[in-house]
């Protein structure tokens, strides 16, 4: 899939993209807009309507996503407020935020972050780095061709290691090396290659960051 095909697969899911975000957006990028689109899927899947907006309170009249790692607060950029009916719980869908470990206390980058909303609004008026406790789940995107080393799978391990092993999945279009496979295999965390808009893989990580949204809604 090229970017133009993700282009016109993210605008048909969500409407049209800025064009000054386009001019800027790297393949990566547009392959990390179109992951937000599925976690937009999950959340609608598990009862949720969804919201883009770069306030909070009105729909984003163009959809500007992040280039480069960043902070929540920063922007302003479009993010997801995820709303469900008779419940005061809400969520937001991010790309590229900073994230911060509960135990190390550093703050790592996720791609795709489902946060809870009141973590996220604490980020917001404090200023600082939302929590891991606060991650509903995330997404490591990787936009390789064929399988990432396996360094990158160490690295990702090592991420989910800091921000929670059931939180964490690593997504990529090429296809998984055996190796690769092996190393993740036996772990909480997931991996799912050759994974694009519409694919198999798609469908199976719609359907784990549904039930991670409504275990998160059934949890006190």
């Amino acid at each position: 899939m090229s970017s133009d095909d993700l282009v016109q697969a993210i605008g048909q899911a969500i409407g049209a993209l800025e064009p000054v975000y386009l001019g800027k957006a790297a393949e990566s990028d547009l392959y990390e807009a179109s992951l937000l689109v599925l976690c937009i899927e999950a959340a609608q899947a598990a009862g949720g309507t969804a919201l883009l907006t770069q306030d909070g309170l009105t729909p984003a009249p163009a959809l500007r996503f992040r280039t480069q790692p960043g902070n929540l607060w920063s922007g302003p950029f479009t993010y997801v407020l995820v709303s469900f009916p008779a419940l005061q719980k809400r969520l937001e869908i991010h790309l590229g935020v900073y994230m911060m470990a509960a135990t190390s206390k550093v703050a790592h980058e996720c791609d795709v972050a489902i946060i809870d909303h009141q973590e996220a609004e604490r980020s917001r008026q404090a200023g600082v780095y939302p929590r891991s406790r606060g991650l509903v789940a995330a997404i490591e995107a990787k936009d390789y061709k064929g399988s990432p080393p396996l360094g990158v799978g160490r690295g990702f391990l090592g991420l989910a290691h800091e921000l929670g092993e059931k939180k964490c999945s690593l997504v990529f279009p090429g296809r998984s090396s055996t190796n690769l496979g092996a190393l993740i295999a036996k772990r909480a965390s997931e991996a799912y290659a050759e994974l694009w808009p519409g694919t198999e893989a798609a469908e199976r990580l719609r359907s784990r960051l549904d039930q991670a949204i409504r275990n998160w809604k059934a949890s006190l």
